[in-house]
Parts: structure tokens; C-alpha cells; sequence
């Protein structure tokens, strides 16, 4: 159990150090999908470490994370009333899907953050989507693997992606906006 909450923290911190770099540069929506991959390890953290009882927070964090966080990643620094409305009624979509529905629709938003132009480097964020992709579809969560527990694996797996996707950095420089700020949005609003 000890490995587990090792595995569950490596996840929450590269969740955290790209949610706080995501907000930095006014990538609101993209920080938000981060930060509900991060709830669901910290709170995966605590119940691998004994505490039962949140046992079905850490089910449903996960269970939310697994559906929007990727579309959330996708639509990183989306602006306007108009397309966040747009973006909310897809993730509501998301959350009622059928389960081979979801999986298409998170697919389609790992082609979104992989789209080249999106990234300084560009071949990292590829790499991170595919370790996400990997993650899920080749290491699953149950059952063992070389004697390493797949849910060990798949977390230490989505840490690497995430930390593939640190190391891609935002929009090439000339792409780059300014950050979005409180005053920004309501003039951009």
C-alpha cells in the first residue's frame, strides 16, 4: 500500500506544478482538468494510505476526472462567454455518455492537445498523449504486471504524461497572448 500512495503523490504533484504553471499563464480551463486528475490522486493518496472513508470520494473524483479533465486540458485557455457555455455543455455530454462514447470523445481530445502548433515541443505533447493513452488502454488497473500492481502503473504512467506535457510548454513563443487576467476577461467578456 505504501508503493500506491507513493505512486498516487507523484501524480498529485506533477498535477500540481502544472496547474499552478497553467494558471500562470491564464490557461484557466487547462489547469482546471489538471486539478481534477490531482483531487482524485491526492484523495486516491489518503485511502491507499488506510482512510476508508474516502473511499468514495476518491471513486468519484475519479470517475469525473476520467470523464472531462482531458476535453478540460484540450480547451486550455478558451475565452468567451459563448464557447464556455459551449465547453460546459460538452462536459456535461461527457458525463452521461456511455462508457465507449467517452472514451471516443477523451480520444479526440488527446488529438486536440497533440495538435502541432499547439506546444513549444511538440513531440513531448505527442508523447504525453500517447502515455496517456497507454495509461488506459494498455495498463489498465487491474491485476499485476512483472509483479508491479497495474494501478502502480497506470498512475506512474499519467505522471509521465503530465510531465510530458510540463516539459512541452504552451503555444510556441510568437504564438503566445498575454496572460489572462480578471481585468482582461471582463473587457475580453
Amino acid at each position: 500500500m505504501v508503493q500506491s500512495v507513493i505512486c498516487e503523490l507523484l501524480l498529485f504533484g506533477a498535477c500540481l506544478l502544472a496547474v499552478t504553471l497553467s494558471l500562470r499563464a491564464g490557461h484557466y480551463w487547462r489547469g482546471l482538468g489538471l486539478a481534477l486528475i490531482g483531487l482524485a490522486a491526492l484523495l486516491g493518496a489518503f485511502h491507499y494510505a488506510g482512510m476508508e472513508t474516502v473511499k468514495p470520494l476518491h471513486q468519484a473524483a475519479s470517475s469525473l476526472s476520467g470523464r472531462v479533465s482531458l476535453l478540460l486540458i484540450a480547451a486550455a485557455s478558451l475565452v468567451g462567454p459563448a464557447r464556455n457555455a459551449l465547453l460546459l455543455a460538452l462536459a456535461g455530454v461527457m458525463l452521461w455518455l456511455p462508457a465507449q462514447a467517452a472514451l471516443a470523445g477523451n480520444v479526440l481530445a488527446l488529438m486536440v492537445i497533440a495538435w502541432k502548433g499547439r506546444s513549444r515541443h511538440w513531440p513531448l505533447a505527442i508523447a504525453g498523449c500517447l502515455l496517456f493513452m497507454a495509461a488506459g488502454l494498455l495498463v489498465g488497473t487491474q491485476g499485476e504486471w512483472l509483479g508491479i500492481p497495474r494501478l502502480d502503473l497506470f498512475h506512474l504512467t499519467l505522471a509521465l504524461a503530465v510531465g510530458c506535457w510540463l516539459l512541452a510548454g504552451g503555444p510556441p513563443l510568437r504564438q503566445q497572448a498575454e496572460p489572462r487576467t480578471p481585468m482582461r476577461l471582463e473587457k475580453e467578456g
